[in-house]
C-alpha cells in the first residue's frame, strides 16, 4: 500500500552517528526484503508506505534547523553539515516514488552552501545517478554483511557480492561510497563469515574507504513477523534497551564482541575508517 500525503511532521532531527541530522521522511516505508526481519522502521509500520508530497517544506525544515546549527569538524564529515535524508526507507530502491525525482530532491540540498546529504541503501545497483555536476559529492552508504546472513534477514535483495563490486561504479558517477556494516550479526561462526566478507572488499576495494558499524537491533513486533530462520539469527539481541522495547545483544557481551570485531577488520582496514561504531 502506498499513500501519497502531505507530512504535517516537519521537524528535522539533531543525529550524531550516519548524519548530523535527519530530515524530515520524504519516504516513510519501503519494499526491501529486511521489513520482516530487522528492519527498524517497520516495528510498528508493517509493509504500509507513505509518499510526502510536499518536498519544499521538508528541505525548508532542514534549512530552518542549520541555521542555529554550529558545524565543527566531525566523523560525520570535515567540511559539510551532513543530512540523513533516508532515515526510515531505502531512497535507491523507492526512488521512482520520489516527487520530482530523486536527483532534483538531492540537488536542492547541493545548492546550499552548507548542507550534503546521505543515505544508506542495499540496492546500489539501481544507483544510476551521475552527479559529477554537483558541487560536492553527495554521500551514499552501501549496506553489507556476509551473504549467509544476508539470504534469511535480506531475503530477495541485491547479492552482497554484487553491491560490494557496484562500489567504483558509483565512485565514478560521482558519489562519496561509504560502507555500512549494518546490521552486525553476532552468531555462532560470525569471525569467520566477516572474514570472508573482508576479504572480497578488500580484493574490490583497493582504497580506503570509510564505514560505520552497528549491530543489531530487535524489537518483539520483529520477532513476530520473522521467519523461523531470522528468529534464530536475531534472538541473541534480547536485551530490552529502552521503554519503547528495543532489544539489543546484552552489554556484558557487546562491548567484548564489538572489540573482537575490530580485531578482525583491522587485518585488513585501518581502524580509522571506522567512522563509528556501537
Amino acid at each position: 500500500m502506498i499513500k501519497y500525503q502531505k507530512t504535517k511532521t516537519l521537524v528535522t532531527k539533531d543525529n550524531n552517528n550516519s548524519a548530523n541530522c535527519i530530515a524530515p521522511n520524504l519516504i516513510y516505508g519501503c519494499f526491501g526484503g529486511c521489513v520482516d526481519t530487522y528492519c527498524y522502521m517497520s516495528r510498528y509500520n508493517g509493509h504500509r508506505v507513505f509518499v510526502n508530497e510536499n518536498v519544499n517544506e521538508i528541505f525548508e525544515s532542514v534549512v530552518e534547523w542549520e541555521k542555529s546549527y554550529t558545524k565543527v569538524p566531525d566523523q560525520q564529515d570535515p567540511i559539510y553539515t551532513m543530512v540523513d535524508v533516508a532515515c526510515n526507507t531505502d531512497l535507491v530502491l523507492m526512488q521512482r516514488h520520489v516527487p520530482g525525482g530523486l536527483i532534483n530532491y538531492l540537488k536542492m540540498y547541493d545548492d546550499h552552501s552548507q548542507l550534503n546529504t546521505t543515505m544508506a541503501t542495499k540496492y546500489p545497483k539501481l544507483l544510476k545517478l551521475d552527479v559529477n555536476h554537483f558541487n560536492k559529492p553527495p554521500r551514499v552508504r552501501v549496506s553489507l554483511m556476509p551473504q549467509k546472513y544476508s539470504n534469511v534477514l535480506e531475503p530477495n535483495m541485491q547479492l552482497i557480492g554484487s553491491r560490494i563490486s557496484d562500489v567504483k561504479r558509483l565512485q565514478e558517477l560521482g558519489w562519496e561510497v561509504h560502507l555500512n556494516y549494518s546490521p552486525l550479526v553476532f552468531y555462532p561462526g560470525w569471525k569467520e563469515e566477516y572474514d570472508e566478507l573482508f576479504a572480497e572488499v578488500k580484493a574490490a576495494v583497493k582504497d580506503d574507504i570509510k564505514c560505520e558499524v552497528i549491530a543489531l537491533t530487535n524489537h518483539r513486533n520483529q520477532m513476530a513477523r520473522a521467519s523461523p530462520e531470522a528468529y534464530e539469527l536475531m534472538k541473541r539481541s534480547y536485551e530490552i534497551k529502552n521503554s519503547s522495547g528495543v532489544m539489543r545483544y546484552p552489554l556484558q557481551h557487546k562491548s567484548r564482541l564489538l572489540a573482537e570485531f575490530k580485531l578482525l577488520y583491522a587485518n585488513y582496514f585501518k581502524l580509522n575508517t571506522i567512522r563509528y561504531i556501537f
